[in-house]
């Protein structure tokens, strides 16, 4: 899956460690489309399912993009991806980052990287989270521990499970040079320990 190929980029910044979830943004009529496809067991008739709609649906570009890279045809995968944010799918933007910071299928540019995950950050945990780790650890930009702490707070605020342990941990340890604080580590640590429907992750499933 995705998930596993993402983690490369997950890696290279140094980050140690059915139906979605979309709070902000409504994909309704997507939605019903999708569902369909998510029905057929076969996986090659699937993606057949998802070709068949991937020109007015932005959710369906999205996998068919996923499902490219994790086979390794980037320059499929780039298309399908840059054609879902066209359409105004901002899920797009962290695999499209993802390309871009690795010069897989594109012209490797971390600075459009950088801005892919700004433009979806507000939205997409993921990409908050991945554009904390360019901030707290100086990857291809200025360090800037306070951007950093906002980017990694907005999406453990968003019930992202790993920023949750991340804050925890950073506040225990005084990871990043951040003040110990014992009642936030306290805090976030409880939250982690509680969350038990993190789904953030689950509209990059095929």
């Amino acid at each position: 899956m995705f998930k596993a190929l993402f983690s490369a980029f997950i890696i290279t910044i140094s980050f140690n460690g059915c139906f979605f979830q979309k709070p902000e943004f409504n994909f309704k009529n997507e939605d019903i489309q999708i569902q369909k496809c998510q029905e057929v067991k076969n996986k090659k008739a699937r993606i057949t399912c998802y070709e068949d709609m991937s020109s007015n649906n932005s959710i369906a570009s999205l996998k068919l993009g996923i499902f490219y890279a994790d086979n390794k045809d980037f320059e499929k995968a780039f298309n399908y991806l840059t054609s879902s944010k066209e359409m105004g799918n901002y899920y797009a933007n962290l695999p499209l980052a993802y390309l871009y910071f690795q010069g897989t299928g594109v012209e490797k540019d971390s600075e459009k990287s950088l801005n892919l995950l700004k433009e979806s950050a507000a939205k997409d945990p993921n990409a908050a989270f991945q554009l904390s780790k360019f901030y707290l650890k100086g990857i291809g930009i200025a360090q800037n521990i306070t951007k950093g702490l906002e980017y990694l707070t907005s999406a453990a605020n968003k019930n992202m499970f790993v920023a949750q342990k991340q804050l925890a941990m950073a506040y225990s340890k005084g990871l990043y040079n951040i003040k110990e604080d014992e009642e936030k580590a306290k805090y976030w640590q409880e939250k982690a320990n509680n969350n038990k429907e993190d789904k953030t992750f689950d509209i990059y499933k095929l």
